[in-house]
């Protein structure tokens, strides 16, 4: 992989050579291709991961409600997704852009858990920056300062192409439905945050207009199972007017998603927890008790456990309970995207024993 992206000749061949670059190639060498190829036969081929995270990872700054900045720090459900799975254990390919710009100290989470950054390219001046703003814990808007260029089918390495499960967590719509649909025809789960197709994280939403949510359709109808926050789905599916939209509840927006094609629904509802619905059924899961400190990165870390536990029980019910407590371990720290601030398995399973002796 490391000749490939030095060959004048190959489709990366547009990334002008600059120090970014040749820093990220060499701590693939240094510190994480020693563990990136396995033996097949008598030839050495790329590792293929669990799972395929794409979307962007970002520069971001964060303000909260206290007035509070922390700034610059690595984020987006990219970013928090693939090192809080490959911290509980998961093979983890990540699947991204960033620009000339982006610091190299932002990219070592990554390396400390061991995410295969095959899949990270380097085109343009910019990373997608921005600034999150809090107006209280649950609810958050983002201004965007820089985007870095989309990610296409052709940008996803063949190995990463070959994980058991993709999962698709744009920022701001930088991955096309295109990539999804491709996806879908191999026949894997595919699980798709909706809250880069126009929720919480996007520059722009649809607001139940009926035009812009017809090119949402193909997202819903070739995902496996799509998740969006209780803001994301006002943002999507609720009127322009707030007030009309405030008074469409969970059930009622995971009812609307499913008409729109989607098989299975889970909707993120804050401190309450969780509903999941499908064709059959909806079903809550409570929250478990948890001393919030920092609530950035909660449901891109619930959906990492959700997606840790569904590859080795194939079952979303005790998925969901593991993605509920990686999500309130997560939340009781604070600093971004750190290894240290992840749980492992073990610690995660702890936890849940705890919780089922202590009810």
């Amino acid at each position: 992989m490391i000749e490939e992206y030095l060959d004048v000749s190959s489709p990366f061949q547009r990334i002008m050579p600059n120090i970014l670059l040749c820093n990220i190639l060499m701590m693939r060498q240094n510190v994480y291709l020693k563990n990136s190829f396995v033996e097949r036969g008598s030839d050495k081929m790329p590792k293929v991961p669990q799972v395929t995270v794409i979307g962007h990872i970002i520069i971001e700054t964060i303000i909260f409600p206290n007035g509070n900045v922390v700034t610059p720090v690595l984020g987006s459900p990219a970013a928090y997704s693939s090192v809080a799975l490959a911290k509980l254990g998961t093979q983890v390919g990540l699947c991204t852009k960033v620009g000339k710009d982006m610091p190299q100290e932002l990219l070592k989470p990554f390396i400390d858990t061991s995410v295969n950054i095959d899949g990270l390219i380097v085109e343009g001046d910019h990373s997608t920056t921005n600034k999150l703003i809090y107006q209280h814990l649950e609810s958050k808007r983002v201004e965007y300062i820089h985007k870095a260029p989309d990610i296409t089918v052709k940008d996803i390495p063949e190995h990463f192409r070959e994980a058991q499960l993709f999962y698709i967590c744009p920022m701001d719509f930088e991955v096309p439905s295109e990539v999804i649909e491709e996806l879908a025809k191999t026949g894997k789960p595919v699980f798709v945050d909706l809250g880069g197709y126009g929720g919480a994280t996007s520059s722009q939403h649809q607001l139940g207009d009926e035009v812009l949510l017809e090119q949402l359709k193909p997202i819903l109808r070739s995902a496996t199972l799509v998740k969006a926050s209780l803001e994301d789905s006002q943002l999507i599916l609720g009127s322009s007017n707030t007030k009309n939209s405030m008074f469409l509840d969970e059930a009622i927006f995971a009812k609307k998603f499913l008409d729109m094609g989607a098989e299975k629904v889970i909707i993120t509802l804050g401190s309450r927890g969780v509903l999941y619905s499908d064709s059959y059924n909806n079903k809550y899961y409570p929250s478990f008790p948890c001393n919030a400190f920092d609530t950035t990165g909660a449901g891109d870390t619930f959906c990492a456990g959700t997606i840790h536990e569904y590859l080795k029980t194939q079952n979303l019910e005790k998925a969901i309970l593991f993605g509920e407590a990686v999500a309130c371990l997560v939340i009781r720290k604070t600093g971004g995207v750190k290894a240290e601030r992840m749980p492992t398995e073990a610690e995660v399973r702890k936890f849940l024993q705890v919780i089922t002796q202590n009810t």
